[in-house]
C-alpha cells in the first residue's frame, strides 16, 4: 500500500518512537509528564508528589530524558525539568494529517499555562518559562546562519505585529533585533550574548508589554546534524493570553519553521524570498 504523501516511513517511525512508547508505558512516568504540563519543576517538587524514593523518581526522569520527553536546565543550584512534547509529533504523524503535526507540541504546551491562583512566593516565578530540545538536519554553522542572517525566513506571525513587513538582526554583541513597519518599526530585542555558530541570546520586550524576555539558543554538533537547546523566560506583568501565545509561538517558530528552513529551504517566515520583505505596511 503506498504511503501517505509527506508522511514518514513506518519502519523509521517505529525505530524513533520505541523509546517514547517505553517511557509512556509506566504510570509513574505519565504522572510526571502530567505534573510538567503545569510548568517546569525542580527535582524535589516532582518527588514530593510520589510515595517512592527521590532516587526512584530521578530514575524515572532519566528514562523520560532519554526518550526526549523531558529536558532539564540548571538554574543556579537547582535543576528544572520541562516537558518537551516534540517527540510526540512522530506518534501524531503516524496516524494523523502531517500538515497539522507541526502544531501538536504547541497545543500540548497550551495546557501547561492554565491559570490558577498564585501565592506570593509563586509571583516571583517567570511569567513564561519554556525549553525545547530539537535535532536539526544541518551543521551548526548553517543553523546559526539561518538564526541570524535569514531570520525573516523562519520568524513570523503570531510573534509579530499585524503591520510588520520584515525583520533584521544586527549580527554583533549589542546588535538590535528590529521589526520593520515599512519606514517605521520597533526593537524586539538586543543581542546580549554571541558566540558564532554556538550560542545566541536575545533580551528585550518581544511585544510583551511591560514584560522582558530572554531567548537563548545553544547549538552543538551531533551525528544527525545539530542539537539545538532553546529556552525562553519572560518576567513582569504579562497577560495570561499573551503568555499562552508565546508558549505556542516559540514551539512553532523553532521546532517547525527554523527546522524546515535549514533542512529543505522551506520559508515559513514573513519573507517569502531571501532578502525580500513582504508587501504591505
Amino acid at each position: 500500500m503506498p504511503s501517505h504523501p509527506g508522511r514518514p516511513r513506518i519502519g523509521s517511525l517505529e525505530t524513533r518512537t520505541a523509546p517514547v512508547w517505553r517511557a509512556l508505558a509506566d504510570p509513574t512516568r505519565r504522572r510526571v509528564l502530567d505534573l510538567l504540563l503545569d510548568g517546569p519543576r525542580i527535582t524535589g517538587d516532582i518527588a514530593s508528589h510520589f510515595r517512592i524514593s527521590r532516587i526512584a523518581v530521578m530514575r524515572h526522569l532519566g528514562v523520560l530524558s532519554d526518550a526526549g520527553l523531558v529536558v532539564s536546565r540548571k538554574r543556579g543550584r537547582e535543576r528544572r525539568y520541562y516537558l518537551n512534547a516534540i517527540p510526540l509529533q512522530d506518534i501524531y504523524r503516524r496516524w494523523f494529517d502531517p500538515q497539522a503535526a507541526g502544531w501538536a507540541a504547541g497545543m500540548l504546551r497550551l495546557r501547561s499555562s492554565v491559570e490558577g491562583k498564585r501565592t506570593s512566593e509563586e509571583s516571583t516565578k517567570p511569567s513564561v518559562d519554556i525549553a525545547l530540545d530539537i535535532r536539526i538536519g544541518g551543521p551548526p554553522a548553517g543553523v546559526f546562519k539561518a538564526l541570524t542572517v535569514d531570520v525573516d525566513g523562519w520568524w513570523g506571525h503570531p510573534m509579530l505585529r499585524p503591520q510588520a513587513t520584515g525583520l533584521t538582526l544586527e549580527r554583533r554583541l549589542g546588535g538590535l533585533f528590529i521589526e520593520h513597519w515599512g519606514r517605521d518599526g520597533a526593537v524586539l530585542a538586543v543581542v546580549t550574548q554571541w558566540a558564532k555558530d554556538r550560542h545566541l541570546e536575545l533580551t528585550g520586550p518581544f511585544h510583551l508589554g511591560l514584560g522582558v524576555g530572554v531567548a537563548s539558543f545553544d547549538l552543538a554538533p551531533v551525528s544527525e546534524g545539530t542539537r539545538l537547546q532553546f529556552s525562553f523566560r519572560a518576567f513582569g506583568p504579562i497577560d495570561s493570553d499573551l503568555a499562552l501565545q508565546f508558549s505556542k509561538g516559540w514551539t512553532e517558530l523553532v521546532s517547525r519553521r527554523l527546522k524546515a528552513l535549514v533542512e529543505d529551504g522551506t520559508r515559513l517566515g514573513i519573507a517569502p524570498e531571501p532578502g525580500r520583505r513582504s508587501s504591505g505596511g
